[in-house]
């Protein structure tokens, strides 16, 4: 525990299994698990995150807003991928040498997408992700009853 970075982002909760890291985004896991991977090597493992629903009725789940900044060439794609991640797009804007894209979508559905953003792009954006809302899960689909 003394080795984690202090911030408003994080919260860790130790425990016989591990140490459980609860962040609002996976970037904001990036500093804690650069520290442990220091201080452990080859021995420390890491779990896939997992998204932290609010029981009731209806179940709620978290929805990100998002910003990303790229190259003009990359805006298609971008936007293209986030509507296929159930993204809502609220603003964008396309010029000569940049275009920035707003959008919140399900966290659920951004599960990696920091890393594939980078890919998709060559790493060339910037993306700035935060705790927009909680919204009732979105049905699945399937049998109707």
């Amino acid at each position: 525990m003394e080795l984690m970075p202090r911030s408003e982002e994080t919260a860790f909760e130790p425990s016989r299994e591990g140490l459980l890291i609860l962040a609002e985004t996976e970037l904001a896991l990036e500093k804690p698990i650069a520290r442990l991977r220091e201080a452990y090597g080859d021995e420390l493992r890491i779990e896939p995150p997992a998204v932290r629903y609010q029981d009731g009725d209806p179940v709620l789940e978290p929805h990100m807003g998002l910003r990303v900044l790229c190259n003009t060439r990359h805006f298609e794609a971008v936007r293209r991928d986030l509507l296929m991640r159930g993204a809502t797009l609220e603003d964008a804007e396309v010029t000569e040498h940049f275009a920035v894209i707003r959008a919140s979508a399900p966290l659920a559905w951004l599960i990696g997408y920091p890393k594939h953003l980078k890919e998709m792009t060559d790493a060339r954006t910037k993306l700035a992700m935060w705790l927009s809302h909680y919204a009732p899960v979105a049905p699945t689909g399937g049998d109707a009853a």
